[in-house]
């Protein structure tokens, strides 16, 4: 199937003189997540990972995936004779580079609502001739279709501040610009709103365009009930068809614009008159999104301790069971209902719960119909997160099963270890993710062990468990995010791992919260709160790699594991949560 896809695209391509197709993995709005309308790469190419460039030729296609999908992309992409580009590795080109190489004064097809204005600029510096062109869209046969759910409003006791003052303080800042806005976390948040247009991620499909007088909100009205579109109106938001975002753009003449080009399509820069000023700046809105305000950092605590409830009720199941009766699926939607049975709406991401081997693949989701069984030994890995109407949760443990290796127990206790020595860090203000990270990776590059993917992401509200800023990672990213200032109010995981292909893999994940420290004659420090409220497995741990402050830290965590969640829970639940945070 994935063959004749292709087959039909290439056909397609050569019908408007197209030498190269270009796909990502975004909707119009170059979300991280998408809806299932836009999984467009899985269908040709069958690669269902959330981030990867796949580059359809007359003659080949090529995938581009980082060290996260390595193994993944393998096995589902070259089995259809797609080439797997390995980012990271040694003379792996990036897609521009790939193109401009190997493909020099060719033609590139692409969609221009789905690419983004950096990407299509940095194309054309690059001498890449491009045409923008939805050439793909009619051939893709039982295409899932968009959401039609209602939107709804999430209430000032649990966004902190009213969608009235919101779009005040972003109108006190824009002064004579006018702020166009493609991402949907972004208009979420700013409107106080949430849908069901993205799993796992409460947002809708919306433009926005907000200058100091007025508010233009581009959506689907019938989604909108009367009484909450007559709030809007009340707060200064003018409704219009979603459909009609590119015909106003082309009304504004002669204003100073300004928008996010890794976050605004490239579709939207073509419809502007030439007569506007643009400047590229990032949005007022993610800044004030990213640092949470004094309700949202009380609910989200809240949220981590219904999350850490559910969880020790994981963990109280799986020991009793027999675990080679139970297979990676059955123990995720075990996590998957707990989680919800309790407090959560939703889960933020799809449930990545992986068995020895399967743990080396960092973003590996079990399927009913493809997964391993479990056995009574060795280690599970389980990194899953929940939405609340309080916050958004993102947890890894690894645990064991039964016997494990002196081996495992020495990279678990590195990998724990590396986790606190990000956690328990202060620091002066000004630093960054980037400047961070090395203290998250130290350890493990002293036994000449790294891990493929960031040390920490932000963490949204009610949003997507990725939100960026803050980024914690010493590798550059195409927004630079990971370069941003870490202040306080910021929520991110704090996430090292160490991954051995076809053998096992180790992660442990906490959420952080960014808080002031004392101020001194040096400057102000700044200091993380743990918002996590998980314990780690004791049996994995092997002392010899720890030093007394770091035993310190684990045994004040497990207390403070133990106080926090004890009046949540019965008899049981407690003599339990007591055995799993005994001291060390």
């Amino acid at each position: 199937m994935i063959i004749k896809n292709i087959e039909a695209l290439q056909a397609q391509m050569k019908e408007n003189g197209i030498d190269l197709y270009y796909f990502n993995t975004s909707d119009y709005h170059l979300s991280e997540y998408a809806p299932e309308y836009f999984k467009t790469i899985a269908y040709y190419s069958g690669f269902s990972g959330s981030l990867a460039t796949l580059l359809v030729t007359l003659d080949d296609v090529y995938i581009f995936v980082d060290g996260r999908y390595y193994i993944q992309a393998d096995k589902q992409c070259l089995p259809h004779g797609i080439k797997v580009i390995k980012l990271g590795q040694k003379d792996a080109l990036d897609p521009i580079s790939f193109i401009k190489k190997n493909y020099p004064d060719k033609i590139l097809g692409l969609d221009g609502k789905r690419t983004s204005i950096k990407f299509a600029k940095d194309l054309i510096a690059n001498g890449i001739n491009i045409k923008s062109i939805d050439i793909y869209s009619d051939l893709i046969v039982d295409r899932a279709p968009l959401s039609d759910d209602p939107i709804y409003e999430l209430e000032e006791k649990y966004t902190g501040l009213s969608r009235y003052k919101k779009l005040y303080l972003i109108k006190s800042l824009l002064k004579d610009k006018i702020h166009i806005v493609n991402n949907l976390e972004a208009i979420a948040y700013l409107l106080n709103l949430r849908g069901n247009d993205v799993k796992y991620t409460p947002v809708f499909l919306a433009y926005l365009i907000i200058s100091d007088k007025e508010v233009h909100l581009f959506v689907d009205k019938d989604r909108l009930e009367k009484d909450l579109q007559d709030a809007l109106k009340k707060d200064g938001v003018s409704i219009h068809r979603y459909e009609n975002f590119y015909n106003f753009v082309k009304t504004i003449n002669d204003s100073n614009i300004t928008l996010d080009e890794n976050k605004v399509n490239y579709e939207t820069l073509v419809s502007l008159n030439e007569t506007n000023n643009i400047y590229n700046a990032i949005s007022f809105i993610d800044n004030m999104k990213a640092i949470k305000n004094p309700i949202e950092q009380s609910n989200v605590q809240l949220a981590h301790i219904y999350d850490g409830v559910a969880l020790l009720r994981f963990l109280m199941w799986i020991k009793d069971q027999d675990k080679s009766l139970l297979s990676e699926y059955d123990v995720a939607e075990k996590i998957d209902s707990l989680r919800k049975e309790y407090m959560a709406d939703d889960l933020s991401f799809t449930s990545i719960v992986a068995y020895n081997e399967n743990a080396a693949i960092n973003h590996y989701a079990p399927k009913p119909d493809d997964c391993a069984m479990l056995d009574n030994n060795g280690i599970l890995l389980f990194d899953t997160g929940g939405q609340y109407k309080f916050g958004t949760t993102d947890v890894t443990r690894t645990i064991a099963l039964g016997e494990v290796s002196d081996e495992i127990k020495m990279y678990f206790t590195l990998v724990l270890k590396s986790m606190f020595n990000l956690s328990e860090i202060k620091f002066l203000k000004g630093l960054s993710g980037s400047q961070l990270d090395i203290l998250a990776r130290k350890d493990l590059w002293q036994v000449g062990v790294d891990y493929r993917h960031g040390t920490g992401h932000g963490v949204g509200y009610n949003l997507s468990v990725h939100e960026a800023p803050p980024n914690i990672r010493h590798t550059k990213t195409e927004n630079g995010s990971e370069n941003r200032e870490i202040l306080p109010g910021m929520v991110f995981s704090d996430e090292p791992g160490a991954y051995f292909e076809n053998r096992f893999g180790i992660r442990c994940e906490n959420l952080l919260l960014c808080l002031n420290d004392e101020n001194n004659e040096y400057g102000q420090f700044l200091r993380f709160k743990t918002l996590t409220l998980v314990p780690f497995d004791l049996n994995l741990i092997d002392i010899n790699y720890l030093d007394e402050k770091t035993i310190e830290v684990l045994n004040a965590y497990h207390q403070r594991v133990y106080n926090t969640l004890l009046p949540y829970l019965n008899e049981q639940e407690a003599e339990y949560l007591e055995e799993l945070t005994r001291p060390i």
